[in-house]
């Protein structure tokens, strides 16, 4: 009875995944059987219900209709048949189309404080994902009080909402306005420019402000704000020109710096063009990651080589003071393996002979010296008896070596794990291949 009931729910899973796209109404497309053509259509769709204010007018409908057109976009990518895509297209086109519909009963109450928010959008709130977190706020508390625009704002809540939007008008003309310059007084400061070229931060952070101050007094007057925003990006394009010459020969003062840019100006070599100051940030930018990318690449090949000469000189040391017969030293990989080949466990028993605690001890010393951050200690058997019996005596002696090895405070972490018989490296068919088998490992990496 159980397996038939989970049989039939299994099936009517697999219907609902096959069938899920069915319950959505969908619209025909324009652009025929053509993916690529369906996706670029519901795209432009998206735009023009931005335009419209659909994703606050009727924000179910509109968020659905986005949905389903990243749902497309991701089946195609994905390679998916053309059917499936234009399905969600399909899908997409029709909640758009019902949000259109929302939206045109719902913008007579709310037509004019969506002209304020027109205005933020106009602005340009849209480039700058901190400000549509802010107006996704304002929104949501606009919904709320007109409960989804079915009932109007009083004169008091029609004031409020207008002033929020109208900071966010001015916000978002301060973004494009002045975005470039507080990108280069940010990564001015980051790189000392308080110690290396107090003047010109000062003087340019002083126009940057007082830019920002124009331009929320008169966000919808560029005649007004555009002189100070001149003024601002010519401060801080020179903060930029002058911080590079002083990164590039350390110790240069200020003043030399400074001089040495309006030569540089002077003769053709520097431009002083203002709008030429967010693409130098960009390459500025690409270029400071391009250099970090080959200093970590370089640090990295050097801690290979650091980790291979330390390993080189632990296997010299071993074989100076181990005898082959009592132990290995290899490498593999980024670890170093010490293989204790006579580790004189009695029979059965877990408990480390004196004889074999100095070897251990000798090994020890070594690992110190490597600056080693974790060794694994791994015990090994032959296959002499019961395989879970070796296992259980393999892990025994290898709990009791880590213990001796935290007793000789090593400084770096130990863990242990028993294997049995389970990894051979020899035949158990002979006596010697069995003793061989019976083995400890210390399996090290050191600290990067």
């Amino acid at each position: 009875m159980n397996k038939l009931f989970k049989s039939l729910w299994i099936m009517m899973i697999a219907a609902l995944v096959v069938t899920g796209c069915a319950d959505y109404r969908k619209a025909q497309l324009q652009s025929g059987s053509d993916p690529d053509q369906a996706i670029a259509e519901i795209s432009q769709i998206m735009v023009d219900a931005q335009e419209d204010q659909l994703d606050v007018l009727a924000d179910n409908q509109y968020t659905k209709g986005t949905e389903f057109l990243s749902n497309a976009k991701q089946a195609m990518k994905q390679g998916q048949a053309s059917e499936d895509v234009m399905e969600k297209a399909s899908i997409a086109k029709a909640f758009f189309q019902d949000a259109k519909k929302t939206g045109n009963v719902r913008k007579s109450s709310a037509r004019r404080i969506l002209m304020a928010r027109k205005s933020a959008l106009s602005a340009g709130v849209r480039k700058s994902d901190a400000l549509v977190e802010s107006m996704m706020k304002i929104d949501d508390d606009l919904k709320s009080e007109t409960s989804q625009f079915s009932k109007p704002l009083s004169p008091e809540d029609f004031s409020e909402f207008q002033k929020k939007y109208l900071v966010l008008e001015a916000r978002a003309v301060q973004f494009t306005q002045l975005n470039s310059a507080d990108t280069a007084i940010n990564q001015a400061i980051k790189n000392d420019a308080e110690d290396l070229a107090p003047k010109s931060l000062r003087d340019a952070s002083l126009d940057y402000k007082t830019a920002l101050n124009m331009i929320e007094q008169s966000p919808r007057s560029p005649d007004v704000y555009k002189n100070s925003v001149d003024e601002a990006l010519a401060s801080t394009t020179l903060l930029f020109d002058v911080m590079n010459v002083i990164l590039g020969a350390k110790g240069t003062p200020e003043n030399i710096a400074v001089q040495i840019v309006k030569q540089k100006r002077a003769l053709g070599e520097l431009s002083s063009n203002v709008g030429k100051l967010e693409a130098n940030l960009k390459t500025t930018k690409q270029s400071l990651e391009e250099k970090e990318g080959v200093l970590k690449t370089q640090e990295k090949q050097l801690e290979s080589a650091s980790t291979q000469v330390k390993f080189q000189q632990a296997m010299d040391e071993a074989q100076q003071v181990l005898s082959q017969d009592d132990a290995l030293v290899y490498q593999q990989g980024k670890k170093l393996i010490f293989r204790l080949k006579r580790v004189n466990f009695k029979s059965g028993a877990a408990v480390i002979p004196r004889d074999s605690e100095q070897l251990i001890s000798k090994v020890d010393a070594i690992i110190k010296k490597l600056d080693a951050d974790k060794v694994v200690v791994q015990g090994h058997t032959d296959s002499v008896g019961s395989a879970t019996v070796n296992k259980k005596l393999s892990k025994e002696r290898a709990a009791a070596v880590a213990k001796y090895l935290s007793s000789l405070r090593g400084g770096y972490k130990i863990t242990y794990s028993g294997y049995g018989e389970s990894h051979p490296i020899a035949s158990n068919e002979t006596a010697g291949g069995r003793a061989t088998n019976r083995r400890v490992d210390l399996v090290l990496s050191v600290k990067q």
